[in-house]
């Protein structure tokens, strides 16, 4: 059998492995074949921060004007002194070093802090360790400006030559970068990576491409094998070729990749490695298309054996605790369902694989692969990266995880639907969900209508809602920039988010320009937008983003300006009550928005207390207690009494000890029916009760 070893190039997030190779690997290993799996991301990121290189990259230093830069150099002694304790605190190794790295002289300051706010406001006497988190990572930028402006500006901490991914509509600009000398960075990159092939002497070699961030170090390493190695074969995949590269007519990438795979790479690979018909696959003669495919269930669970589990760390660049979920803690990455299960938003890649093609598998599977995970990685924690994890297979997976009695903690992305009812939300916080991730995008009916996102300002409201009231804090990506949007609506969007904000219905948030793919039913179909392409130009290398022309009467960039500000306002909590036309540089018409927008929709009855007798109910409290007047209730933090009749409290006694077995369904109708064996009352009185209501906060569901 062939032997692979699949590659994670610099630089991706630094909390938890990229899932693509784990994926990759769990699959081929199960075909049988030999794959190691290597992720020189993280690797090169703890070379790059340790003494021994940042005393090379002082050394590198010659004299700037530059006030921040000198004063790091002059502090260089210090930076190289506590470095390597910086990245073992932040890597959950040290957590007792957190009250010395708070204090005012330990860990050297350079520009990054002179943007800190109030400290002990922000994190308070018991916020030590996020404290030193934050500091540390203050401290990290730090030492990213001084690399950037002395060895590359390539360089980040979380993306490498990203401009030159992003940039790219011909491979002759690229090609000409890569014969350029090595930088100190990618020297180091380059001998770790001849280090690895020496030690698994693979016969292919395989990259992940997931971001534009990516691709110039995997070209960089495809270089260096095919000049070195020329043996070897190396294979390029993910989501920068799946999105980008579709259109490919330069055929200069074949000098450094034998093989570039587009969508998804198991059924790819695995006939790489045969010998047998190529599927989804450049080579230098061609593409190679199919319509074959595996199903999410073959593709089966992840594996992370053979990652460098210890030296993942986490960051803290913001204090908003939602925002934060994407770089701090241990997170197993991992998809619930392959595709959209609604794929219809006209700016989304609905005509790739990666979102129209959508499969599932039982929930039973789902957590069974989640504890294998636990096993392979020892976290709990669990971010499901799905483009929308459906709220049926969500519903079913917090029930498996209840039954089998599995504590993690998850989050997942989402759509702000009907389905998420106040009960429903309550299941999953039970089950371990702390955080969802939503678009609201262009927070406006009209356009939301236009680009059938199949969501409405009023049903967000009410999910938004009930994830609150369920514990469940609530990220939403908006959007600016859509066609045909007036600056009124700019405005109105603005004002709609800011009423959410302070109804505490939002954690966090994120402004995102939008932008027209050829992937998408607005690209392909531009004109039904109200806009037109600015031409049909293919490029010969990369085709994603397509430039448009629209008659715009307002400055979109002063609009993205004072959307970014004022969300970073609100994120800490800020400018809530500040009338938003003031955010805007310019003159801008005030809101349209009636003042009372969404409060009139939180208003609104959820749907999990209007009586369904198909409703499933289930009770996840404590057993209750029978007493002299009724019954007792628990949870984990309080207790009740309530006083019922004793016919109630026969009944409640025996529905909820059968809800509470997960193993049998309940609905409401059976537990109507059931309530006839116990007296002449109708049903709907008790249902209606107060009584009832006070047994919801205890844990009776209705789902």
């Amino acid at each position: 059998m062939s032997h692979l070893l699949l590659i994670t190039p610099p630089f991706v997030q630094v909390n938890a492995p990229y899932p693509a190779t784990a994926y990759l690997k769990g699959y081929l290993c199960r075909k049988g074949y030999d794959v190691r799996q290597y992720d020189l991301s993280i690797e090169l990121i703890w070379r790059i921060f340790s003494p021994e290189f940042l005393a090379k990259v002082f050394n590198a230093y010659t004299e700037s004007e530059d006030k921040n830069l000198k004063r790091i150099y002059t502090l260089r002694d210090r930076y190289i002194s506590t470095v390597s304790t910086v990245l073992d605190f932040l890597r959950g190794g040290d957590s007792t070093l957190a009250n010395l790295i708070c204090t005012p002289e330990f860990i050297p300051q350079g520009g990054r802090f002179e943007t800190i706010a109030d400290l002990d406001t922000a994190f308070g006497s018991l916020g030590t360790q996020d404290c030193a988190k934050y500091l540390c990572t203050l401290y990290l930028q730090d030492l990213s400006d001084f690399i950037r402006a002395v060895i590359t500006e390539r360089f980040e901490i979380v993306r490498y030559g990203e401009q030159l991914g992003l940039s790219a509509p011909e491979f002759s600009f690229l090609e000409e970068q890569l014969t350029l000398s090595p930088n100190l960075i990618e020297k180091k990159m380059l001998a770790m990576l001849d280090h690895t092939i020496q030690k698994e002497e693979p016969e292919y070699v395989g990259f992940t491409i997931p971001f534009p961030g990516n691709l110039f170090a995997a070209l960089q390493c495809a270089k260096y094998i095919k000049e070195k190695y020329p043996n070897i074969r190396t294979v390029a995949g993910g989501g920068y070729p799946t999105t980008e590269l579709r259109q490919m007519s330069d055929r200069k990438i074949f000098q450094y990749f034998d093989y570039v795979i587009l969508d998804d790479g198991e059924l790819a690979l695995e006939r790489i490695l045969s010998g047998g018909a190529l599927i989804n696959t450049y080579t230098k003669e061609g593409f190679h298309a199919s319509t074959e495919r595996i199903s999410h269930e073959e593709r089966g669970c992840p594996d992370f054996s053979g990652l460098p589990h210890e030296k993942y760390f986490s960051l803290c660049e913001v204090i908003n605790p939602m925002h934060r979920l994407w770089s701090d803690g241990r997170w197993n990455k991992m998809m619930l369902a392959h595709g959209c299960y609604w794929a219809k938003c006209a700016f989304c890649d609905t005509s790739l694989d990666y979102i129209r093609c959508y499969d599932s598998v039982p929930a039973s599977t789902l957590v069974d692969w989640m504890e294998e995970i636990y096993r392979q990685t020892g976290s709990r924690g669990f971010h499901f990266v799905d483009e929308a994890a459906p709220p049926k297979l969500l519903k079913e997976l917090s029930l498996e995880i209840l039954r089998r009695g599995f504590i993690c903690s998850w989050w997942t992305n989402i759509r702000f639907e009907k389905a998420y009812t106040g009960d429903l939300c309550r299941l999953m916080a039970a089950a371990g969900c702390i955080a969802v991730s939503g678009g609201l995008e262009v927070a406006s009916d009209r356009l939301l209508k236009m680009i059938n996102k199949g969501i409405t300002i009023e049903t967000a409201t009410i999910a938004m809602r009930n994830f609150y009231y369920a514990g469940i804090m609530v990220h939403t990506y908006l959007m600016y920039g859509l066609p045909t949007q007036t600056l009124q609506e700019s405005v109105d969007a603005l004002e709609v988010v800011r009423q959410m904000f302070r109804a505490e219905l939002i954690n966090s948030g994120f402004w995102h320009r939008y932008a027209m793919t050829v992937h998408s039913r607005s690209g392909q179909h531009p004109e039904e937008f109200g806009v037109r392409r600015k031409n049909n130009h293919v490029n010969g290398f990369a085709n994603n983003e397509i430039t448009f022309v629209e008659n715009r009467s307002y400055n979109i960039q002063l609009v993205g300006e004072a959307l970014r500000t004022s969300l970073a306002n609100y994120l800490v909590g800020n400018g809530l009550e500040r009338p938003v036309h003031k955010w805007f540089a310019g003159k801008v018409p005030p809101t349209t928005v009636e003042e009372s927008l969404i409060t009139d929709h939180l208003i609104k009855p959820d749907a999990s207390r209007l009586f369904d007798g198909q409703a499933r109910l289930i009770w996840i409290g404590a057993i209750p207690c029978k007493t002299a007047e009724g019954i007792s209730v628990h949870s984990p933090s309080q207790r009740k009494e309530i006083r019922l009749p004793e016919h109630d409290t026969a009944f409640l006694l025996e529905i909820m000890k059968r809800c509470a077995d997960l193993n049998h369904k309940v609905t409401l109708k059976d537990a109507q029916t059931l309530y006839a064996n116990y007296g002449d009352q109708p049903f709907s009185i008790l249902y209606h009760s107060k009584k009832w209501d006070q047994l919801r906060e205890f844990g009776l569901l209705q789902i």
